[in-house]
C-alpha cells in the first residue's frame, strides 16, 4: 500500500435510486465521512425510484437506468453492487479503490429494488456484491460508506481496521 493518499485530491460519488435518508442515517454516514481526510469527498446522487403501477418491472428498471446513466461521467471508473457480482474483502476493496482513485471519480451504483440493467452492468468496469443477503437501500448507503473510510485506514494502516489471524 502506498502513503502518498495524501497527496491527491478524489471524488467518489454513490449514485443510488430510493429516498432522502432520514436523521439517523445521515448522522450515522457523515460520523464516517468526517473521519475522512480533506482530500477525498464523497457525492451523493439520490434518484427518485420510477415504480409506478403502470410500468411493467422492465420498464422500472430502464427508466432508472436512464436515469443513473445520466449521472455517469465518461471519465468514471464505475463500480455496480448487484447480487450477481463478486463478493470481495475489505482488504481487496481497499486495492480497488487505491488502483482507481486517480481516475477523475469512482462512481458507486446502487439500483432500485428491481436491480440494475444490463446496459448498467455492461458498462460498468466492476461489478460487487457486498452479500447474498438483501439490505434496505438507505443501510447499503451507509455500509458502502463505512467501507470506504475502512479502506482509507487500510490504506494509510491505521488501527480501524482488525486483520483477521
Amino acid at each position: 500500500y502506498s502513503t502518498d493518499l495524501y497527496l491527491v485530491f478524489w471524488t467518489i460519488k454513490i449514485i443510488s435510486i430510493g429516498n432522502k435518508l432520514n436523521k439517523w442515517e445521515s448522522e450515522t454516514i457523515n460520523f464516517y465521512l468526517k473521519q475522512l481526510p480533506k482530500n477525498i469527498r464523497v457525492d451523493f446522487v439520490d434518484l427518485k425510484s420510477q415504480q409506478n403501477p403502470n410500468y411493467s418491472n422492465e420498464e422500472v428498471i430502464q427508466k432508472e437506468s436512464e436515469l443513473i446513466d445520466s449521472k455517469i461521467s465518461n471519465k468514471d471508473f464505475v463500480i455496480a453492487w448487484d447480487s450477481s457480482g463478486e463478493q470481495i474483502s475489505s482488504e481487496a476493496f481497499s486495492k480497488l479503490i487505491l488502483q482507481n482513485r486517480e481516475i477523475n471519480n469512482i462512481s458507486f451504483i446502487i439500483g432500485g429494488s428491481f436491480g440494475l440493467s444490463s446496459n448498467i452492468l455492461k458498462r460498468s468496469n466492476q461489478i460487487l456484491s457486498a452479500s447474498l443477503l438483501t439490505f434496505p437501500h438507505k443501510l447499503f448507503r451507509l455500509i458502502i460508506v463505512e467501507q470506504i473510510y475502512r479502506a482509507h485506514t487500510i490504506i494509510n494502516n491505521m488501527p480501524y481496521h482488525k486483520w483477521l489471524i
